[in-house]
């Protein structure tokens, strides 16, 4: 009888030891949802007061989540996402803007993801990139196994979306965000056994503004203008896609073995509702930067409204200690954890905090742009060179500068962001070469070339889907920075429009050049499709692809120019390159 009894305990105490040991692998290692949306406001929720918007799935998790409540970003896209992504602010990593170059983020960053791969997770990012399109800037080379999505600043067409999955086009069938939902919940279901990242930032409500047009005529009902309309039905389609990505950890009892991360990327992108504070995206006031972020964990983290002030930055280091992931890097960290801070709804150790926020100058990245400095009572603005001191507590809509009010606070805030500028200025203003690998052909768009001469810009735009036009004289000049990882022989292929059967083209790397003449091509834009009818007409053009030919590329940084090598004087219209290395033989 003993002897059962003892073996009996004994059992039992040996399957207690294993259910412990399961959790605390679970609490050590639980997987990771981070949802990211793009331009989406801190009004565009019903939870936070928008009567005109239905978010049921977003409001419940708020309710299920910690609500950090004074939560910062980076003022638009591409810097709050390569903060995000590396603990640090988006400068230090090289991004300054989100075009031309400066969107892209230094490979030499460490990433979430390369951490969480590195301690054995399955990886994905399902969406929009936007920190650089080639590797080693693309997103497997920065720790996703899994990419499927885009990787410019926005994407022109949201039914029937031409993606890419790992480099490799995917003609997709469907509404951009369903899609990447999809997509999102394959990889959690592959992967539900095992610990994941996964990491969804999705391209809505950016514009342009197109939904379902169902979605839309529920909300353009002569209230709201046409194009807050189309953003909140694109919002409350987030919000059935996001119950969609819940139902999938539920249906694999995941709930409590995943963090659930939802913020937005900058403030809204236009005049709305945004719970009565000042500015929108662009803007360095608290409109520009205070996001939704709520993160839920059943039986770790309890729900609660959180007032302590809290940034991108803080995600890196707090997902780290919360996974068991060792944070070691040379470069150190801007953000600061907040599991004590979500643990007890405070934390002493943040109240004296400042979060810095910066918007470079775009035409001059040497120069002072404008920046804001968040304590928990203050923001410090500098727009125009002007300081302005608001108390947030007392007048969280900025309508009064109290400056004059508080000389102390004023020079002491103001000297931290003017030496955090000082500091990374250098970052921000280093040349961004394209790199040249072996491993994929590369796209070189041309938004990312330096003009010369007569040639421009269609429209004067110089962001994602745009292209170069007015290219008529053999005196233009454009050109591309490299950086050859692996010397070789690789073959140059030109994306272009041109209703001339003589344009000749010529290719200069170094002492070499190739040409060609160009096969007539001629095509006509059309307007891409936008919701919003007094949006300003954006136009699509269909491009041809030709060889150049084939040059050697020497290991190191280099330039290509392309050049016209006739007097023809028709207008070739330019979407980039593609470089393909070469087998060798």
């Amino acid at each position: 009888m003993t002897k059962i009894v003892f073996c009996t305990i004994a059992l039992l105490l040996s399957k207690m030891l294993v259910v412990g040991a399961v959790q605390a692998e679970t609490v050590e290692h639980p997987n990771v949802l981070l949802i990211l949306t793009d331009d989406q406001g801190w009004g565009d929720l019903a939870s936070h007061g928008n009567s005109k918007i239905s978010t049921p799935t977003l409001d419940a998790l708020a309710n299920q989540s910690a609500r950090l409540d004074r939560f910062y970003v980076s003022p638009v896209c591409a810097p709050t996402r390569a903060a995000l992504l590396t603990g640090r602010y988006p400068e230090r990593t090289g991004v300054a803007g989100v075009t031309g170059r400066r969107e892209v983020m230094r490979d030499e960053e460490t990433t979430l993801a390369e951490m969480f791969q590195a301690a054995g997770y399955a990886t994905g990012c399902f969406g929009k990139w936007h920190n650089g399109a080639q590797m080693p800037l693309h997103p497997n080379g920065q720790g996703f196994d899994e990419f499927f999505g885009f990787c410019g600043g926005h994407f022109n067409l949201y039914d029937d979306a031409l993606l890419e999955r790992n480099g490799t086009p995917v003609q997709t069938e469907g509404y951009i965000t369903d899609v990447l939902t999809d997509a999102a919940i394959e990889f959690v279901n592959v992967h539900h056994d095992h610990p994941f990242f996964c990491y969804v930032p999705f391209n809505a409500p950016h514009g342009p503004f197109q939904v379902p047009q169902e979605l839309f005529d529920q909300y353009n009902d002569g209230t709201i203008d046409e194009k807050t309309a189309a953003v909140y039905a694109m919002v409350q389609n987030i919000d059935t896609n996001v119950s969609r990505l819940l139902k999938c950890l539920a249906d694999h009892s995941l709930n409590e073995e995943t963090i659930v991360v939802f913020l937005t990327d900058n403030g809204p992108n236009g005049k709305r509702f945004n719970g009565g504070m000042r500015g929108a995206k662009g803007s360095v006031h608290e409109g520009g930067c205070r996001v939704p972020c709520f993160i839920r964990w059943p039986g770790k983290i309890e729900p609660q409204t959180i007032s302590q002030i809290a940034a991108h930055v803080d995600l890196l280091p707090t997902l780290a200690q919360w996974c068991d992931i060792p944070v070691t890097r040379e470069k150190p960290l801007d953000g600061r954890s907040l599991a004590k801070l979500i643990r007890d709804g405070s934390d002493a150790e943040l109240d004296d905090r400042s979060i810095l926020t910066y918007r470079p100058n775009q035409l001059q990245l040497q120069k002072f742009g404008k920046a804001a400095v968040r304590t928990n009572t203050h923001r410090l603005t500098i727009e125009k060179s002007k300081a302005a001191l608001f108390d947030m507590t007392s007048d969280p809509g900025q309508t009064t500068d109290v400056a004059s009010s508080h000389p102390g606070l004023t020079k002491q805030l103001r000297s931290q962001i003017q030496e955090y500028v000082q500091e990374i200025t250098p970052s921000i203003t280093a040349v961004r070469p394209v790199p040249i690998e072996p491993m994929r052909s590369i796209f070189v768009p041309a938004v990312d070339a330096k003009l010369e001469g007569g040639v421009g810009f269609a429209d004067e735009i110089s962001w994602a889907h745009s292209w170069i036009d007015r290219w008529t004289s053999p005196q233009d000049r454009i050109h591309w920075p490299i950086h050859v990882k692996e010397a070789g022989r690789y073959e140059i292929v030109i994306h272009y429009v041109c209703d001339s059967d003589s344009a000749a083209v010529a290719l200069a790397t170094g002492n070499q050049e190739v040409t060609t003449t160009l096969p007539r091509f001629a095509m006509k834009s059309v307007v891409r499709p936008d919701l919003d009818s007094k949006a300003t007409p954006r136009r699509m053009l269909t491009f041809q692809q030709h060889s150049i030919g084939v040059v050697d590329l020497a290991a190191g940084s280099s330039t290509l120019t392309l050049h016209r090598n006739d007097q023809d004087g028709v207008m070739i219209e330019l979407n980039g390159l593609t470089i393909t290395r070469q087998p060798t033989e």
